[in-house]
């Protein structure tokens, strides 16, 4: 029976806690999303072209 008590208190403090959480409005949800992919694709084209320039560097070096 503790066991069920135990349970059951976890269970209301979980609740608790998550009522104290201070939300993101959903403007700074759509803000920081909008971020993340804009980071997430000039990363992505910066190491591509990094990637490339340091290929073509490769192959000059090895074609001698």
């Amino acid at each position: 029976m503790k066991f069920l008590a135990r349970i059951k208190e976890y269970f209301l403090s979980v609740r608790a806690e998550v009522g104290r959480v201070s939300w993101p409005s959903r403007r700074e949800v759509v803000g920081f999303t909008v971020l993340v992919i804009l980071m997430t694709v000039v990363l992505g084209v910066y190491l591509g072209l990094a990637d490339w320039v340091l290929q073509q560097l490769l192959r000059l070096l090895l074609a001698k």
